[in-house]
C-alpha cells in the first residue's frame, strides 16, 4: 500500500505525494482530488511534460486527444508514485501510442512538405549556397597557385544571377570564414596558429582581403537589385475620389450664384472663387500642364505668386461679368478691380462658392 508523504493532505488541498505502489482505492480517489481541482489544460501539461522527459519528444499535439486521467496519471508517476502491475501496463501501453501519434503527425508533416515543394525561402538559400560552392573554390584556386590566380567573386555572383535576397546568406558565410582568419592573425594561442602554420602571415591577409572583397561585392549586387527594381505604381485616384471630402457652398441665393462641379477642378488651369462672408473674388492658376488638384478641401499645384484675391464693392455688377467673360477678359479682371490683393491659401470652406474654371 502506497504511503502518503503529508499526512491528510488531500483533504487539506495540497496535491498528494506518495512513496510506494497505489492500489486501486487509493488511485479512484486521487484521481477524484485532480479532476476537482485541477483543469485539462493543467491534464495537458502533466502529460507533455512526462512525455518530454521520458521520450525526448514534444507531445503538445497529441495529448489533447487524451483523457485528463492519463495526464493525471503522469503527475502521478512524477511525483513518486508506483502503478499496479496491470495499472503499469496500461499506461506503458498510453505512452507507446502517443509515441506512434507523434511519429505518425511528423511523417504526415514531411509528406506535405514534399507534396507543397521547396519554399520561395528554401529556393533562395539553394541558390546562395550554389554562389558559396563556387567562392569556396575561388579560395582553393587562390591557395593552389599561392595567391597568383586572378579571381573575382562578382563574376561567379554575376553568372549565377545572384539576387539581393541570396547575398544575406553569403555574406554571413564569408563573415563566419574572415573571423576564422582574422583571429589566427591576431592570435596568441600556439595551438591555433600551429593549426594554420601551412600558411604565411601574408597568405592569411590575402585571405581575408578576398573575404573583403566578396563582402563589398554582396553590396553591390544589393545596389544594383535595389536600382533595378521598378517602383510601385500608384493606382490614380478619380477626380471624384480626389473632390470626395472638399467643403464648399454649392448655392448663394443672395446673388443668384452656383458652384461648379467640383471635379472640374481637376486638371483645370484656372479656378475661379467668391467668398460669400468676405466678398473677396480670388483666381488660382495652375503651376504646369497638368493642372490644379485637390486633397480634401485644398487646392494642389497652382502658382502662389500669380494666385490672389481682392474684395468687392458691388459683387453683384462684378461676378456676372467673370462669369460671362472670355479668356481675354478674365486676363485682366483682377487688375481692373481697385482693392489691395492678398494671396490665396488654397483652402476652400463652406463659405466658397467655385465660381468657374478654366481649362
Amino acid at each position: 500500500m502506497a504511503r502518503i508523504l503529508d499526512a491528510n493532505e488531500k483533504f487539506v488541498g495540497k496535491e498528494p505525494k506518495f512513496s510506494g505502489v497505489i492500489n486501486d482505492s487509493e488511485l479512484g480517489s486521487t484521481l477524484s482530488w485532480y479532476s476537482q481541482n485541477k483543469k485539462s489544460k493543467d491534464s495537458q501539461k502533466y502529460a507533455n511534460d512526462f512525455i518530454k522527459k521520458k521520450l525526448k519528444l514534444d507531445a503538445s499535439s497529441v495529448v489533447k486527444t487524451k483523457p485528463p486521467q492519463f495526464g493525471f496519471i503522469c503527475r502521478i508517476v512524477a511525483n513518486g508514485g508506483v502503478l499496479s502491475e496491470e495499472r503499469q501496463k496500461w499506461f506503458d501501453e498510453q505512452v507507446e501510442l502517443i509515441r506512434e501519434e507523434i511519429a505518425k503527425v511528423q511523417t504526415n508533416i514531411v509528406i506535405e512538405k514534399v507534396k507543397k515543394g521547396p519554399s520561395i525561402q528554401d529556393r533562395i538559400r539553394e541558390k546562395a549556397n550554389e554562389c558559396i560552392g563556387e567562392l569556396e573554390g575561388q579560395i582553393d584556386i587562390l591557395i593552389d597557385s599561392k595567391f597568383t590566380a586572378n579571381v573575382m567573386p562578382f563574376a561567379v555572383m554575376h553568372t549565377l544571377a545572384i539576387k539581393d535576397g541570396q547575398t544575406k546568406f553569403i555574406v554571413d558565410w564569408i563573415k563566419t570564414k574572415r573571423n576564422e582568419f582574422d583571429e589566427v592573425l591576431n592570435t596568441d594561442d600556439k595551438e591555433l596558429k600551429e593549426g594554420y602554420s601551412n600558411f604565411s602571415k601574408t597568405e592569411v591577409k590575402k585571405i581575408i582581403a578576398y573575404c573583403d572583397q566578396v563582402i563589398l561585392d554582396c553590396q553591390k549586387v544589393s545596389a544594383i537589385t535595389t536600382a533595378s527594381r521598378k517602383p510601385r505604381k500608384r493606382k490614380a485616384k478619380s477626380p471624384e475620389q480626389l473632390t470626395a471630402k472638399m467643403n464648399f457652398m454649392p448655392e448663394f441665393k443672395e446673388l443668384s450664384l452656383t458652384s461648379v462641379k467640383s471635379t472640374d477642378i481637376i486638371g483645370a488651369m484656372s479656378l475661379w472663387v467668391y467668398n460669400t462672408k468676405t466678398r473677396k473674388l480670388g483666381v488660382y492658376h495652375a503651376e504646369d500642364a497638368g493642372g490644379l488638384s485637390v486633397k480634401g478641401s485644398s487646392i494642389l499645384n497652382f502658382v502662389e505668386s500669380k494666385s490672389m484675391q481682392k474684395k468687392l464693392r458691388k459683387p453683384e455688377q462684378m461676378l456676372p461679368e467673370v462669369l460671362n467673360g472670355g479668356k481675354v477678359f478674365l486676363r485682366n479682371v483682377m487688375e481692373s478691380i481697385r482693392a489691395v490683393d492678398s494671396k490665396l491659401t488654397g483652402r476652400i470652406n463652406a463659405d466658397t462658392i467655385l465660381l468657374k474654371v478654366t481649362k
